[in-house]
C-alpha cells in the first residue's frame, strides 16, 4: 500500500509501476472476448464518433502534458514534459483523477450516457486522444496496476499500432484494444490522418467487488490529498496545475486534425 514493496511474481515489464497489486495476471494484452461489455461499446462506435466529429469547430482539447520530472523530453514553453519525441497529441479530457470536465462532458452527451450505462466498475478516467501523423508516443508505464485500459480507434486508424509488454498490435477501427497499462508501453501513428481513439479505464476484472470499494476509498483520499498540496505550493510543475495552464492553448483544432 505504501508503494515500498514490488510482488514477488510481476512481469518485468511492470517494472516502471509505482503500484503493483500481487496476484493479478501477468498479461499486457487482453482479449476482447474476455471483457462481457466490450461487444456493446462497439456497437456504439458510430455514436461516439459523430460527437466527436462535432468537436473539430469547438474548443477543449489541449496539449497532453504530464509533470516535468516524469518525462524526458522538456515543454519548449516549460510547461511540464512531452509524451512523444516527435509529432503531436492532444487530448479531450472527460474524466481524469479526480475531475470531472463538465463543460467537455456536456458537448459530448450521448458519449457520456454510454461510458455510464455500459463500462461496470468504471474507473473514471476517460478522454479522446488524438495523435498527429509520424507521432511517437514515448515508452512509459501507468501509475498502477489495479486497472485496465481501452482504447476505441474512432478516426484515422489506418497506420496506428502500439506495443504492450514484448507485442505489437495494430489498431482497428471501432475495434477495441484493451491491455494492463502497468505495463511498459508506446505507441507510434504512421498513417496519413490524425488518428483519434477513445480511452477508457475500469477496474482490474480480478479485483473483487470488495477489493474495488477499499481501493476506491484509498485513491479518493490520495487524489484529495494531492489537490490540497497542490493549492499550497507555489511550484506549478503539478498535474492539476498544468491541466489548468493548457487548457486554453489550442485555439484552433484545424491545425492539427488533418483529416
Amino acid at each position: 500500500m505504501a508503494g515500498s514493496r514490488i510482488p514477488e511474481k510481476h512481469h518485468p515489464r511492470q517494472l516502471g509501476c509505482p503500484d503493483l497489486v500481487p496476484g493479478l495476471s501477468l498479461k499486457g494484452w487482453w482479449e476482447r472476448e474476455e471483457i462481457a461489455w466490450i461487444a456493446k461499446l462497439e456497437s456504439q462506435a458510430h455514436i461516439i464518433r459523430e460527437e466527436l466529429l462535432s468537436l473539430r469547430d469547438q474548443k477543449g482539447f489541449q496539449p497532453y502534458r504530464s509533470p516535468a520530472y516524469a518525462g524526458k523530453t522538456q515543454a519548449a514553453d516549460k510547461i511540464g514534459s512531452l509524451g512523444t519525441d516527435s509529432g503531436s497529441w492532444n487530448v479531450f479530457y472527460l474524466f481524469l483523477h479526480d475531475i470531472e470536465f463538465e463543460e467537455n462532458c456536456e458537448k459530448v452527451p450521448k458519449t457520456i450516457e454510454i461510458l455510464r450505462d455500459i463500462i461496470p466498475r468504471n474507473y473514471f478516467h476517460a478522454f479522446f486522444s488524438a495523435v498527429t501523423p509520424g507521432t511517437h508516443i514515448n515508452p512509459h508505464n501507468g501509475p498502477t496496476g489495479k486497472k485496465l485500459r481501452v482504447h476505441l480507434p474512432l478516426v484515422g486508424v489506418e497506420g496506428a499500432r502500439m506495443r504492450v509488454g514484448d507485442e505489437m498490435r495494430y489498431l482497428e477501427q471501432d475495434k477495441c484494444i484493451i491491455f494492463d497499462d502497468s505495463f511498459n508501453h508506446e505507441a507510434w501513428h504512421d498513417g496519413e490522418h490524425t488518428r483519434i481513439n477513445l480511452i477508457v479505464d475500469f477496474w482490474h476484472p480480478e479485483l473483487t467487488d470488495d477489493e474495488v470499494k477499499f481501493f476506491s476509498l484509498l485513491l479518493k483520499a490520495k487524489l484529495k490529498g494531492e489537490k490540497f498540496i497542490s493549492s499550497k505550493v507555489k511550484n506549478q510543475d503539478h498535474l492539476y496545475a498544468i491541466i489548468e495552464q493548457t487548457k486554453d492553448m489550442i485555439k484552433s483544432n484545424e491545425d492539427w486534425w488533418i483529416s
